[in-house]
């Protein structure tokens, strides 16, 4: 009796010694795939640079500066590789953004990282950075998800000085379509036989450097516009503006002490040179309807 309690004990103390075996080749198992992933990473991290080409139409949108390393992060407890590091752009703006989520594949050499951006008025949207990492190469794509069209190429090198461009290399139809935010543009409307000098212009609303990234590769963004009607003013806060069909939209405008007021913005643009481009609008409020002929004030 005595023999077959004694063995079932040393049973027992064999099996919990086998399944504390078992914890710790598990956890020196995880430990070492930690190791080995950020080993891999760590292989391709570094600085890369190069232009930015716009998908509209294959014209510079300026330089980009991108930073990627291996990072450690604690999700469910337990320790994992992640990608980390920064996006700089440099054109007709700055900005730099950072990012902790990116995806790096060793074997494909696939690069990903999906970066949220938060727009005025709340609005959500996705700036989206995939590529392939070969050679001390980056090559691949930046975009706002679901506008591939207004995107960009990017062929990067590693460690290698930022490109030396000339401003008259640098532009195209997207950073054309930015600039002109900055434009006043004027005209008239009429008020009984007179006619009274009316004035419009975009209030720049960027926040976060990533709105800034967000509205160079998305054709719709959203805006502030000011209309100037002389006797008072009427301020449409996020306001819509589709470059790719061309329209601009806005409602419920405060006037300038801020109280709401009750209106409709509605513009289509023009362009019938790089001198004479506009909006014609249609501003329509409880008692009237104005209707603009806008002309940049270049």
């Amino acid at each position: 009796m005595k023999k077959c309690v004694l063995g079932m004990l040393i049973t027992c103390l064999g099996l919990l010694g086998a399944g504390c075996s078992q914890d710790k080749n598990m956890e020196d198992f995880k430990r070492e795939q930690l190791v080995q992933n950020l080993s891999r990473i760590s292989s391709v991290s570094g600085t890369y640079s190069g232009s930015v080409i716009s998908k509209l139409d294959g014209t510079n949108l300026g330089a980009v500066i991108l930073k990627i390393q291996a990072k450690t992060d604690i999700q469910s407890s337990e320790q994992r590789a992640i990608v980390s590091g920064t996006l700089s752009y440099r054109s007709i703006t700055n900005a730099e953004i950072v990012f902790d989520n990116g995806f790096y594949d060793n074997i494909t050499g696939d690069f990903q990282v999906t970066i949220p951006v938060t727009m005025e008025g709340g609005v959500a949207g996705k700036l989206s950075l995939s590529g392939v990492i070969s050679n001390d190469k980056w090559n691949g794509s930046i975009e706002v998800q679901g506008q591939s069209e207004f995107g960009g190429e990017l062929d990067l090198t590693k460690n290698a000085s930022l490109p030396n461009r000339s401003s008259i290399e640098v532009g195209g139809t997207r950073l054309q379509q930015m600039k002109r935010l900055d434009y006043v543009y004027t005209g008239a409307y009429r008020s009984g036989d007179s006619s009274v000098p009316f004035k419009m212009n975009f209030i720049n609303r960027d926040i976060l450097p990533e709105q800034r990234f967000y509205k160079l590769f998305s054709p719709v963004r959203i805006v502030n516009v000011n209309c100037d009607l002389t006797d008072f003013e009427l301020n449409f806060t996020n306001a819509i503006l589709d470059d790719k069909a061309g329209t601009l939209v806005g409602r419920d405008p405060v006037d300038q002490r801020g109280t709401p007021a009750r209106a409709n913005l509605s513009c289509y643009r023009y362009d019938n040179s790089v001198e004479d481009f506009g909006w014609d609008c249609e501003i329509q409020t409880k008692v009237t309807i104005l209707r603009l002929h806008l002309k940049a004030k270049i």
